[in-house]
């Protein structure tokens, strides 16, 4: 028997033993004792006989292997595909159990977390890079979450400016294009563009996407200094989203009197300086962290508990306070207070994706 005869007759033999096993493990609790007995034995003859390189005995094997496997395991319409499917559910089920009890993903949003954790990010910019171009683009979406948008007329019309949730916004007879701040603008309010026109165009980097710990905070209580996830369920402000997921550092513990007085924040009337992100956030301006700074008052929106220097927050006997980095873009416990501990979902451990200075373990 030649190198090529041997080469399909094992892989032949490894696939009738896959199948043998299969059949045996899915049906020994149920299956006739001599039938599984029968199976066993012709798998061991076939074993013997490519141990030893007897490969016109492994030929020989097969056959009544393979029959005896179906006298345990009968073959299904579709047994291949049914088995894929099987191991698809199953892989589904072990990842869906994974991310509900231990680790679950969650993507930045918005830049309240920088620079410690980046949000969706724009930048200008005026025409397709090398680099922009197919395939390559294809890498850099990937690798680094970053790629060119451009934004064309879907019909044409007059650009007018309105203002929408108080913040204005382009409209192109009455349809608002898909516009992100921070992109390059090709028009002017007012001008009379064309269908397919070339609106705006810039670099849409996607956010920080990371891994939260489940299960850290059932064995140890929250840490001051965990950036933290915790959701909205029943926090009472007009501008949060109830129903869904923020991401903050937790400044502060339960029975704690917390004043800002910027940029320095103080707990139980004494500055914080410690664990040392504490520090590096008044500090280190030269990496972009500002200190804390007071909210602004508005009269649509109900009083924050930091008014002035003197405001200070009394934390219930399980409620921590949760801060931005970027305090002045930031809706958290400046605005509604506390959250409480039932809350709390876990720490963000680690930025997976994208690429970026700040892959790896948050700090």
């Amino acid at each position: 028997m030649n190198y090529w005869h041997r080469r399909r007759l094992g892989k032949h033999y490894k696939q009738v033993m896959h199948d043998a096993r299969h059949a045996r493990h899915m049906r020994e609790d149920i299956a006739d004792p001599e039938t599984l007995e029968a199976l066993r034995e012709a798998e061991q003859t076939a074993r013997t006989a490519w141990k030893q390189h007897d490969y016109p005995a492994v030929a020989a094997s097969l056959e009544p292997l393979m029959q005896r496997a179906r006298a345990v395991y009968p073959v299904k319409a579709q047994a291949r595909l049914r088995e894929y499917v099987e191991i698809a559910v199953v892989a589904v089920s072990v990842a869906m159990a994974f991310r509900t009890f231990f680790v679950q993903p969650f993507k930045i949003p918005t830049g309240s977390m920088e620079p410690t954790l980046f949000g969706i990010t724009v930048q200008p910019q005026v025409g397709r890079g090398a680099l922009d171009r197919f395939p390559l683009n294809l890498a850099s979406l990937a690798l680094f979450g970053d790629r060119y948008v451009e934004v064309r007329a879907a019909r044409s019309g007059v650009v007018e400016q309105l203002v929408r949730d108080e913040t204005y916004v382009f409209s192109l007879n009455g349809v608002v294009p898909p516009f992100r701040p921070g992109m390059a603008q090709h028009f002017e309010i007012g001008d009379a563009v064309q269908q397919g026109q070339l609106l705006a165009s810039g670099r849409v980097r996607a956010g920080d996407h990371i891994f939260v710990n489940r299960m850290r905070y059932n064995f140890s209580p929250p840490r001051r200094g965990d950036v933290f996830v915790f959701s909205t369920d029943g926090v009472t402000h007009p501008q949060v989203k109830q129903d869904t997921y923020y991401i903050k550092r937790l400044v502060a513990l339960p029975g704690e009197e917390v004043s800002i007085d910027p940029p320095y924040l103080h707990i139980n009337g004494q500055r914080l300086v410690e664990p040392w992100v504490f520090h590096r956030q008044v500090y280190a301006r030269d990496q972009g962290y500002h200190g804390y700074v007071l909210p602004p008052t508005s009269p649509q929106i109900p009083t924050p508990p930091f008014i002035h220097p003197r405001s200070v927050l009394r934390l219930g006997p399980t409620e921590f306070l949760p801060l931005g980095d970027n305090t002045r873009q930031s809706l958290d416990g400046r605005y509604f207070g506390g959250i409480d501990r039932q809350n709390v979902v876990g720490p963000a451990v680690m930025v997976y994706w994208p690429l970026s200075r700040r892959w790896g373990w948050i700090r």
